[in-house]
């Protein structure tokens, strides 16, 4: 029987109470609020803070919680305790890497949820798309505010680059981010544009300047185009007609001429898995400990998003300090 602390609001706390409530050999103990002014304190003395973890084997650290020190972490694991962690945090390089360091020499497993790469749309997505060579992503977001410019990337784009890493499979060759000043001093548009080893792009296009509510990315490979629309989860596959022909997709007006040139398309509206996708993680979570398997979503993954948003950011304040 393994003993589950829930670090989180109540609500999470429930949610996560309810989803773990039919799984064996699991025992939720309770759960703690960090953000909870009266438990300030409680984290912040080294002994009431390992009273908590010796009360626990699973620790889930829930999405709204900023308050947890990463030095708690860092305790957990040295404890041989196993963390699961709902979505990516802005960590910095030096704090994944010891805490990697760390969870490889107790064994431990550390795992990210509730991302984009475990949604329904996405692994449905994953049975089709085979070597794409062009990515594009587009998403609505308000601008960021003077001096969070860092924080704004990785909280906008963070799931999505990861996603991206994961569709390409290869390294990164180079990047180039450029940001739009349309309707005042604040960047309303950015522009990036990552070139991968195999020749691959993704073009990202983020900021108030696309159309509220979108959130979408388009994938194009040898005959076929993918359009995942995570606002309505959606997904679509655009070919052509006749299977013996490449597949040609025409962006500028066609004139009169050139019409007849153009192959029919047709577009295919793809149907998507349901399931539920953070029990899905919480049951993966737990085969992960028993069998020793290594996680869908690890330090690894957050380390080479991380880089990237670091990279990204020092391209944009090299030429635009203001921002």
């Amino acid at each position: 029987m393994k003993d589950t602390i829930i670090l989180g609001s109540n609500k999470s706390a429930e949610e996560y109470i309810s989803m773990l409530s039919d799984m064996k050999n699991i025992r939720v103990k309770g759960y703690i609020d960090p953000d909870d002014s009266l438990n300030y304190n409680m984290f912040g003395d080294f002994i009431k803070t390992m009273e908590i973890i010796e009360q626990g084997d699973l620790f889930i650290l829930g999405n709204q919680v900023h308050s947890i020190d990463i030095d708690v972490l860092k305790h957990m694991i040295r404890f041989g305790k196993h963390i699961l962690i709902d979505g990516l945090r802005n960590w910095s390089s030096y704090d994944i890497n010891e805490l990697e360091k760390l969870r490889r020499e107790s064994q431990t497993v550390l795992q990210f949820g509730n991302t984009l790469n475990g949604k329904p749309l996405v692994t449905t997505a994953f049975q089709y798309i085979r070597k794409p060579r062009l990515v594009k992503v587009e998403k609505y977001s308000t601008a960021p505010k003077p001096g969070q410019f860092d924080q704004w990337i990785f909280s906008q784009l963070a799931e999505e680059i990861d996603l991206v890493c994961r569709l390409m499979n290869s390294g990164i060759r180079s990047i180039s981010a450029r940001p739009m000043f349309l309707f005042g001093k604040d960047p309303d548009l950015l522009n990036i544009q990552i070139e991968f080893d195999n020749d691959a792009i993704c073009q990202i296009a983020l900021g108030r300047a696309i159309e509220e509510g979108t959130h979408s990315i388009q994938i194009f490979q040898q005959e076929k185009l993918f359009h995942l629309d995570f606002t309505q989860n959606q997904l679509s596959e655009t070919k052509n007609q006749d299977p013996s022909h490449q597949l040609m997709l025409e962006i500028e007006p066609l004139s009169p001429e050139k019409s007849t040139d153009i192959l029919p398309t047709v577009t295919v509206e793809k149907p998507v898995m349901h399931f539920d996708s953070r029990k899905m993680e919480l049951k993966n979570f737990i085969e992960n400990i028993e069998k020793r398997l290594t996680p869908l979503s690890t330090l690894e993954h957050l380390k080479d998003v991380s880089d990237i948003c670091e990279w990204i950011s020092e391209k944009v304040k090299r030429r635009y300090q203001s921002v």
